[in-house]
């Protein structure tokens, strides 16, 4: 990160986030699997959006529950496609369970599992997730490569 996009955004109190895990990683340095960082408040996610701003990128927001049986399919899959974009595009994931729900609604959110694409600070984009998985990848894969039209 450079130097004034760290004191701009130290000046705006937002501190770059990195929480990510590489699960795995291959002899080629590019990883296998990166596990999608949690968003546990409503304060987060404004940081979260409010940063990818600052950096000029986009961020991916899966929102999912955990009575949410495609939800869990799903999970690992997601983390392979975060993998194909690190670390260019970041990944998080939100339990609707325990945030509050004017947040869930302030995202529009309506059906499990919901795979949104932030950037400036705005929804762009949205995949609901309740077909088979294969599809909801390929889904998300096009809404992540048509950003570049938005």
């Amino acid at each position: 990160m450079s130097a004034t996009i760290h004191a701009s955004l130290h000046l705006l109190k937002l501190q770059p986030t990195c929480p990510f895990t590489v699960v795995q990683q291959l002899d080629d340095d590019a990883p296998v699997s990166v596990e999608l960082a949690r968003i546990s408040s409503e304060s987060q996610f404004d940081r979260v959006i409010a940063e990818a701003q600052q950096l000029e990128e986009s961020v991916i927001i899966v929102w999912m529950a955990t009575w949410c049986r495609k939800c869990i399919y799903l999970k690992p899959k997601l983390e392979k496609l975060a993998a194909d974009y690190y670390p260019r595009l970041r990944f998080y994931y939100v339990d609707v369970n325990t945030i509050p729900h004017k947040l869930v609604a302030r995202a529009g959110v309506t059906k499990m599992p919901t795979i949104q694409l932030w950037k400036d600070c705005k929804k762009q984009d949205e995949v609901i997730g309740g077909h088979k998985a294969y599809l909801v990848i390929n889904e998300v894969r096009q809404m992540i490569e048509n950003q570049s039209t938005i």
